[in-house]
């Protein structure tokens, strides 16, 4: 009778432990990084698009736009005028500068870009461009990006 395992059936052990850690490994990494990131990008992305059913709501009762320096969008409106400001991944709201009505949201990767599109001396429409800067080992990209362009309630009142 024998005390101890022999060399090869050792070695083909380690053989097939080695092929499922391989496997398991991936499988791993899908459930540790993959899924919360993707999880944490779908969050990110449905505030944005939040945030962009604000803005289009805002725009369509706009008499007038204008982008102040820096990244501030200015709307007016009937009821006063209503801002909105980017800074370092949080956006905020204000109605008439005051603090009561102002609506914040927080997108630390999030990214809005917007550029008010004139028609002569007013502007008549704001194009606004959301995405996520996603990092994924050294990279930086761009996902899940939208392209939206607002027209204003007076273009629309001019066009009937």
């Amino acid at each position: 009778m024998r005390r101890g395992f022999l060399l090869i059936e050792i070695l083909m052990v380690l053989f097939i432990l080695m092929i499922l850690a391989v496997f398991f490994g991936r499988l791993w990494r899908v459930f540790i990084y993959e899924v919360p990131r993707g999880y944490r990008l779908v969050q990110e992305s449905t505030t944005l698009n939040n945030l962009v059913s604000h803005i289009r709501s805002d725009v369509a009762s706009a008499r007038t736009l204008s982008q102040s320096s820096g990244d501030s969008l200015l709307i007016e409106t009937a009821q006063g005028v209503i801002s909105y400001k980017f800074e370092q991944g949080l956006i905020l709201r204000q109605k008439d500068g005051g603090a009561q009505d102002s609506i914040s949201w927080s997108v630390p990767h999030g990214k809005i870009e917007w550029q008010v599109r004139n028609t002569g001396k007013n502007g008549s429409a704001v194009e606004v461009i959301t995405y996520i800067e996603d990092r994924d080992l050294g990279h930086i990209r761009k996902k899940m990006a939208n392209s939206n362009l607002f027209f204003t309630g007076s273009v629309w009142e001019t066009a009937k």
